[in-house]
């Protein structure tokens, strides 16, 4: 089975075109980094001579305004169990990535979670964000995991329902 044919990509996209609408809604253009993925599936990056970075899923802009977006999805915020309040994680390895994004681009990256449980939509600049909690567990992603706590976060109201 392809990667794009699988429920959890499925899944994800779903919540990119939310946020996208939400955006619009909102008098914001958008161009989707993710159409540019190639044929080989990885996601977008920005490449240069060392190194290579992956892109977030939107590039967006108003009124003289460019940011860049970041869009996850999760079923529902888990409860930390270092800091006792509802979380929201993300592969340290992107937000990394991310943030080097944010340096060579000169450009703020936004992450924006929808979160299917609640239907309710999140987010904030990840230099609000900060870096975060780092767990190394080897349950999670490769590389690790960054948490943040969702009172972090801001809610975004939108109009548009998941498909």
């Amino acid at each position: 089975m392809k990667l794009r044919e699988t429920e959890k990509f499925q899944r994800g996209r779903n919540g990119e075109r939310l946020v996208a609408d939400a955006l619009k809604e909102r008098g914001w253009m958008i161009i989707p980094s993710y159409d540019y993925s190639g044929e080989d599936d990885h996601a977008p990056r920005m490449e240069g001579q060392v190194a290579a970075y992956i892109l977030p899923d939107l590039d967006i802009c108003r009124s003289g305004m460019r940011r860049w977006a970041e869009v996850k999805t999760k079923l529902a915020p888990t409860m930390g169990r270092i800091s006792g309040k509802l979380e929201h994680g993300i592969p340290l390895r992107h937000y990394q990535h991310y943030v080097a994004v944010e340096r060579e681009t000169g450009t703020e990256v936004w992450l924006f979670i929808y979160e299917e449980s609640t239907r309710r939509l999140i987010f904030q600049k990840l230099g609000e964000l900060g870096p975060g909690r780092v767990s190394n567990a080897s349950s999670m992603s490769r590389g690790g995991m960054v948490y943040w706590t969702c009172d972090r976060f801001r809610v975004l109201p939108f109009n548009g329902s998941a498909a």
